[in-house]
């Protein structure tokens, strides 16, 4: 549950008192609701807003400005009761978070003849109300001007916590600025950058730089001069020596507001150009790392498909090694066969026509004739040896015939292999030429 600081506040008697709802008097602290700032929604008792616009003479457009945004200053005169009254609304309530919010609200009318100042402040309490407070309690020789509480609670909201936040916010683009710049020099190695991490505290910065914009407060303080050169014209007879020297000190402060935020402003267009520079460059290092990725997934595709490509020839390579290796062995086999064809092709028809001549066709043991080697002898050499010849010969042809076909079935797998190395060393190839640095 959120606690809202209420601050009821009556100067010109120069007297601070505690205020509770329930007895009537002028303080009220800890006010509980989470919705006070809500516009179109009042936080205090039914009817208290109209009691206290007409007991204090403040501005009856006070509830108008409710849903006001930015810094929000407006000042206005009313008459009544033969009073002229200088009314004041200043406030800063736009700002919606779950916890930690700074908002506030400053009503205020002033009576020229009777230089009573009547206030309604109320405020989160990181809105530093209580510092005001303390502040107020250590001028009170300053609190006759009816612009002094406001300018009080405008120099809190802009106090040295501001120029040091954007000191912080100068010294954190440098750091950014780094990170970009060696972000640039080793992007060849993305392992080392990050910048995800890099844009996320670009915009961080960006969002704390362009927080409470110093225009709109240099707009609330010729707001507050304007104001403070009308009261002039309107000063009492019998305390204008005594505003006088006020007036002099609110001008001066007012002025130095004015100069303290043209520096910040100066100071905050610079750090903006920067931050802006820092983008670009960030936006550069995105367009590379994305088109870094979209190479890479290329490259990833290609060589999953070559790959595939090489893996299918290593599987035909090792098939064609395989079945070479099974027709080494066969024609081991063959050679073996081929010996002992050849053996028969020598011997076999020496033998065939042997057997044919040792039959009763011819008869070369009986007879007168027995013993001798018969002049027809010649019939079996003529039969035998162009037999034999013939069947040489077609053993030969059949032998070069199956050389030429493992010759050829050699030059087929040298070419396989070939290829398969060619595959490989473009493979090897496009991952040097994706790798080289662009």
């Amino acid at each position: 549950m959120k606690i809202w600081s209420q601050i009821w506040i009556r100067l010109g008697a120069l007297v601070l008192r505690n205020f509770v709802l329930t007895n009537g008097t002028s303080l009220q602290r800890n006010a509980i609701h989470p919705h006070t700032f809500e516009p179109k929604f009042l936080s205090l008792p039914n009817g208290f807003h109209k009691k206290i616009v007409d007991a204090m003479h403040l501005p009856h457009s006070w509830i108008e400005t409710l849903s006001a945004v930015g810094p929000f200053y407006w000042s206005g005169y009313e008459q009544n009761d033969n009073d002229l009254y200088l009314q004041i609304i200043y406030r800063k309530s736009d700002v919606k978070k779950s916890s930690n919010a700074r908002n506030w609200e400053l009503v205020l009318s002033h009576s020229l003849k009777t230089g009573i100042t009547n206030a309604f402040f109320k405020g989160t309490p990181r809105a530093d109300v209580t510092q005001c407070i303390t502040c107020l309690r250590q001028c009170v020789s300053e609190i006759d001007h009816p612009l002094f509480l406001p300018a009080l609670v405008f120099s809190c909201d802009i106090d040295f916590g501001e120029d040091k936040r954007h000191r912080d916010n100068r010294e954190r683009v440098r750091i950014l600025e780094k990170q970009v710049v060696d972000a640039s020099h080793i992007y060849a190695h993305p392992d080392f950058t990050n910048l995800s991490q890099i844009n996320s505290d670009l915009v961080d910065c960006h969002k704390n730089v362009l927080w409470k914009r110093p225009e709109g407060y240099i707009t609330i303080v010729q707001k507050m001069e304007k104001t403070l050169y009308e009261f002039k014209t309107l000063w009492p007879v019998e305390r204008k020596e005594r505003l006088k020297k006020l007036q002099t000190m609110m001008e001066g402060r007012l002025e130095l507001l004015q100069s303290k935020l043209q520096g910040i402003s100066t100071h905050r267009e610079v750090t903006i150009s920067r931050l802006k520079l820092i983008g670009e460059v960030l936006e550069n290092l995105v367009s590379l790392d994305i088109y870094k990725q979209e190479k890479h997934r290329q490259f990833s595709k290609l060589l999953s498909r070559k790959t595939a490509l090489l893996e299918e020839t290593k599987q035909e390579e090792r098939r064609e090694m395989e079945k070479t290796q099974r027709d080494l062995e066969v024609m081991l086999e063959t050679r073996k066969q081929t010996t002992m064809s050849l053996l028969g092709i020598l011997f076999l028809p020496g033998t065939f026509f042997a057997a044919i001549f040792s039959t009763t066709f011819f008869n070369f043991q009986h007879g007168d004739y027995a013993g001798i080697v018969s002049k027809k002898f010649y019939i079996y050499w003529a039969a035998t040896v162009p037999t034999t010849v013939t069947l040489l010969g077609m053993w030969l042809l059949w032998q070069r015939r199956t050389k030429k076909m493992l010759e050829k079935r050699d030059d087929k797998f040298r070419d396989l292999e070939a290829k398969s190395k060619k595959a490989r060393n473009d493979i090897f190839n496009e991952e040097e030429n994706h790798f080289r640095p662009v």
